[in-house]
């Protein structure tokens, strides 16, 4: 009887997306990795992360592929080109280290059993898609949750917007058309309750939101035909219960 029961799909088929004449292949990870054998508690892996087969010009598909392992599971596999199961079982085996050499200090710190811990159960949670195209760019969303102790667990949204020719990311200073940093500021002020207007409706007073005085152009963002969109995690500017926060200028508000 096998220790883990999983179920690992990767490469397995080839769909189109949902943006013109990208086809991708999927790294999918479904497995619960028990703290050890006959535990109560486990680590949640669930992986479904998008790559494309096609779509982009010469070495432009590689560099698009380096870039969506490195931005969905980090500069470590930067240059892992092994075949997607066995970037889905790399990836599997550091966190599921990293999950009990983490809980096996924990209880020693705390000087407790397993029995004694409240919650030692993680979750981690990634998917990456490709969003909008917007002239040769095109967006790729990345949706990360996860749980590894404390009060609660975290989200985030961090969307990246590649260069079709190069696969690169690209930063936003390609899409602002040489606005000085003062206008930039100011437009991220003017817009910061756009997308918060349903919840300003139920009652919530502008004050309790923001409690920073000036927002920074975050690094992620996305573009479409309507405008430039930022993107700011639970924390970044705002308190958790606001969740992600996204601000976008439209293109009419730069020069």
């Amino acid at each position: 009887m096998k220790r883990f029961s999983a179920i690992l799909l990767a490469a397995l088929f080839l769909l189109p997306a949902c943006t013109n004449e990208i086809r991708t292949e999927r790294l999918t990870l479904e497995e619960e990795v028990p703290f050890h054998e006959g535990s109560q508690f486990n680590l949640s892996l669930h992986f479904d992360v998008a790559f494309p087969t096609s779509g982009f010009e010469g070495d432009a598909l590689a560099a698009a592929r380096q870039t969506i392992r490195t931005e969905c599971f980090g500069d470590a596999y930067a240059d892992f080109t092994a075949p997607l199961p066995e970037l889905a079982q790399a990836v599997r085996n550091v966190q599921a280290q990293d999950y009990v050499l983490e809980n096996e200090a924990f209880l020693r710190e705390m000087e407790i059993t397993e029995e004694e811990a409240n919650n030692l159960n993680w979750e981690l949670e990634i998917k990456g898609e490709f969003g909008e195209k917007y002239g040769n760019y095109i967006n790729y969303v990345i949706d990360r949750s996860s749980y590894f102790g404390g009060a609660h667990g975290l989200f985030a949204l961090t969307p990246v917007v590649l260069d079709m020719s190069t696969g690169r990311a690209v930063s936003d200073e390609v899409f602002l058309r040489g606005i000085s940093r003062e206008r930039l500021l100011e437009l991220l002020d003017i817009h910061k309750f756009d997308d918060l207007m349903d919840q300003l409706d139920d009652g919530v007073r502008e004050e309790d939101v923001f409690y920073v005085d000036t927002i920074e152009p975050s690094p992620y963002f996305s573009v479409n035909e309507e405008g430039i969109t930022y993107y700011y995690q639970p924390y970044d500017v705002a308190p958790y219960v606001f969740g992600v926060i996204e601000i976008e200028i439209p293109w009419s508000d730069l020069p």
